[in-house]
């Protein structure tokens, strides 16, 4: 009987496993601890996989290198972050071009270049769903993202930002007039409800992560874009960047079950 390969991504806030038996594929995910063999053995236990069943056990992200090469016999492969995230988006991504820049929105964002060369950290920003939950919590003692997700859609961006419209009488370039001049600028003057300022933080970050992108696909010559991690279920923060991605004409790809293409790279 064959048997199961493990791929691990020990994230800031989230650990997520993939295990790969045959053509069968599961996730998990768990909140993030430190990474000790403990904590490997207890999220392989609630996964329900026994450690006499595994082949390899792929790790990568956080800490990953405070564990062994092996444990119970079973060896632990360690996985450079931005290989990982290149192989999992490469693997399942729709589009077979093989030159293209990974857009990977977890806590922080890392923008990857993917050629036939191999993989290359390209540029990133400090921003990504780490800050929304963070801001969002000080701003209005708020971190659940579903709930964040839910306040955002019914927000007024213009309770919060002063826009184009607002501090110039023509257009700048190609920029929509509702784009935002100033993040957070009528924070003095206006009083936004929670709605208001979800949209603010996660048009903030949207905005940053699209301006990154765009800037590290033109600086590669590359106009294929694949988003993975956790963040683009933020829906306004998707259709920002969608909106964006179509205006620089790139090709861009949400990745199907993006959340978990990092531990998937390490199989």
């Amino acid at each position: 009987m064959s048997k199961i390969s493990i791929g691990i991504d020990f994230g800031i806030t989230n650990t997520d496993l993939v295990a790969a038996h045959h053509d069968q594929i599961s996730y998990s995910t768990f909140i993030s601890e430190k990474v000790t063999e403990s904590h490997l053995k207890k999220i392989l236990s609630e996964a329900n996989l026994n450690i006499n069943d595994i082949e390899t056990i792929g790790v990568t992200g956080g800490r990953h290198n405070d564990l062994p090469n092996e444990i119970d016999n079973v060896p632990i492969v360690h996985f450079n972050e931005v290989e990982a995230i290149g192989r999992g988006a490469k693997a399942l991504k729709k589009e077979s071009n093989s030159n293209f820049l990974v857009v990977s929105c977890g806590s922080g964002t890392a923008c990857v270049l993917a050629n036939d060369d191999g993989y290359l950290h390209v540029g990133g920003t400090g921003l990504g769903g780490g800050t929304i939950r963070g801001l969002c919590k000080l701003l209005f003692n708020e971190d659940d993202p579903i709930k964040i997700n839910s306040l955002s859609l019914k927000g007024d961006l213009t309770k919060v930002d002063h826009i184009l419209s607002d501090v110039v009488s023509g257009p700048i370039g190609n920029l929509p007039k509702n784009s935002s001049a100033v993040n957070f600028g009528k924070g003095r003057s206006f009083k936004p409800n929670n709605s208001d300022l979800a949209a603010g933080v996660i048009n903030m970050v949207a905005q940053t992560i699209l301006r990154t992108t765009i800037m590290n696909a033109i600086s590669s010559d590359v106009s294929e874009i694949a988003i993975i991690g956790r963040t683009p279920k933020y829906k306004l923060l998707s259709n920002i960047l969608e909106e964006g991605f179509k205006l620089y004409n790139l090709n861009y790809e949400f990745v199907e079950s993006g959340e978990y293409a990092i531990c998937l790279g390490t199989i």
